[in-house]
């Protein structure tokens, strides 16, 4: 169990009253609610809060979940005493020209969700003029602090007690409650499940979430009694620090067996690519004649000129591989002809300029997101025909190999079946691969230990660039076994690698 799932557990226990004993003597939430109520009703009657208005009552179908007999289900603003924002009816903009960087120019401090999660180790203050316009937006310590806009929604704060005046600033909703003991159950609601579950479901599923205190008030929380509250509370700040040392032991434990892992993975792909995995089967097709005849293809097709003629040393075969087995060039793995090897085009081959939105007679633009991800979902990019046409050169189709060349290096991803008509863009390079010497699968783990080796010679300084063609094709070696082993060496990593995970 990861320690998130631990500490979901134990305060989600704690929300459906199975974390501590019920006791019959305790007095039940009905009369805590009742003396919320009550002390509220003070509050308005000193006006020092404003009256809410009344919430429909509770039925049984809106109830989340079972709880104890004395507990009561509620709403957010029948639990607390109060809730609210920055409250300014002038602009925030305004107020912004306001804020200082000292105690000395300010007088109040401007909390923001950004000081609370760097522990104020920033601040901005505002005058005393600003500080007594946002009289509802007061702080004094204590309260919780819910962000309701963007990524930090479902933290929680207390504000500290800074012995400095203090105001909250925009993006967050304040509480109060009756007591520490409520006020800190509520954070614990916060943080389990089922209150995360509650921010999920009010804030949205905009490009910019975000929730309201109307939103907030109106959502439902369990209460169980003020005695037993004390006793969730006093549990809870028991566990959660051994939760923390128990993540503290985790974090470490993973490193090692992900370390481990990794290292045991290298291990297994350098054994594969060596000959050491599987048996070798000297009845299999010595990749010695696979080479040669893929060697006599080449000077076919370059005589013939399918192929552009050009130079390519061969490689020398390591005295470790297996007798039957050879070492190979890029150009001899790929198919004999024009395009089988090919990167992207110029950077300003591709502008702006000429994507178009997707549609009936559109062509994709791909990535090195596709590579990266494995998936060619990625991208938005497309182009018309006409661009295409005079692009088609870098086209790529279903079972090509698209490799990663700019910054991540050396990526790799089959085309599936169902991609788009399309053409790759210049941070990428396509391979067709000639299946008759070399499986698919296991190129892909023969350049994957290659990795390192064009990482080390890639190009650039602000973004590293895969090397050349030309060193691709004379200065990497490619181990060649038998096509029969190379299909076994794919099915045994398979098989291994599925139990490492």
């Amino acid at each position: 169990m990861t320690p998130e799932q631990l500490r979901a557990s134990i305060l989600q226990q704690a929300m459906e009253g199975k974390l501590v004993e019920q006791d019959p003597n305790d007095e039940p939430a009905s009369v805590l609610l009742e003396k919320i109520a009550e002390e509220k009703a003070r509050l308005i009657r000193e006006k020092k809060i404003k009256r809410t208005k009344k919430l429909p009552e509770i039925t049984d179908d809106e109830k989340p979940f079972e709880i104890p007999d004395s507990w009561e289900w509620a709403y957010v603003q029948d639990y607390s005493l109060v809730i609210t924002d920055y409250v300014a009816n002038g602009s925030f903009k305004t107020l912004r020209e306001n804020t200082h960087k000292t105690k000395i120019d300010g007088y109040a401090l401007f909390v923001r969700t950004q000081d609370l999660s760097n522990n104020f180790s920033t601040k901005i203050f505002i005058d005393k003029a600003s500080y007594d316009f946002l009289d509802k937006s007061k702080l004094f310590g204590g309260e919780v602090i819910l962000p309701n806009i963007g990524g930090s929604i479902g933290k929680v704060f207390r504000i500290p007690n800074m012995d400095i005046p203090m105001s909250l600033a925009p993006n967050s909703v304040m509480l109060k409650f009756m007591n520490m003991t409520t006020n800190r159950f509520f954070e614990f609601f916060i943080k389990s499940a089922y209150g995360k579950q509650l921010l999920d479901t009010i804030k949205g599923g905009s490009a910019t979430p975000k929730f309201s205190k109307t939103e907030l008030r109106e959502s439902l929380l369990p209460v169980p009694p003020l005695a037993e509250q004390k006793r969730i509370v006093t549990k809870l700040d028991q566990l959660m620090p051994l939760v923390d040392k128990y993540a503290e032991a985790y974090d470490k434990l993973k490193k090692l067996d992900d370390g481990f892992n990794d290292k045991f993975k290298q291990s297994l792909l350098q054994y594969a690519m060596e000959g050491k995995l599987v048996k070798q089967d000297f009845n299999d097709i010595s990749a010695i004649n696979n080479l040669e005849n893929a060697r006599k293809e080449l000077t076919t097709a370059m005589n013939n000129k399918k192929m552009r003629k050009e130079k390519y040393s061969y490689a020398d075969t390591p005295s470790t591989y297996p007798k039957n087995w050879r070492a190979a060039r890029l150009i001899e793995l790929c198919k004999k002809k024009n395009g089988s090897i090919r990167r992207g085009p110029f950077g300003s081959a591709i502008t702006k300029s000429m994507f178009v939105k997707k549609g009936t007679d559109t062509f994709k633009i791909y990535e090195q997101g596709n590579a990266i991800n494995h998936t060619v979902q990625y991208g938005t990019y497309y182009m018309p025909n006409s661009e295409f046409s005079r692009l088609k050169s870098f086209e790529v189709h279903a079972g090509d190999i698209i490799i990663s060349c700019a910054g991540t290096i050396g990526k790799t991803y089959i085309l599936p079946d169902n991609m788009e008509k399309g053409i790759i863009n210049q941070a990428l390079m396509k391979l067709e691969i000639d299946e008759s010497i070399i499986d698919k699968h296991f190129f892909l783990l023969a350049f994957k230990n290659v990795t390192k080796q064009l990482q080390e010679n890639a190009k650039g300084s602000a973004i590293k660039n895969l090397a050349s063609l030309k060193y691709l094709k004379n200065k990497v070696t490619f181990p060649l076994p038998p096509l029969a082993e190379q299909k076994r060496i794919v099915a045994k990593l398979d098989q291994l690698m599925a139990v490492i995970h």
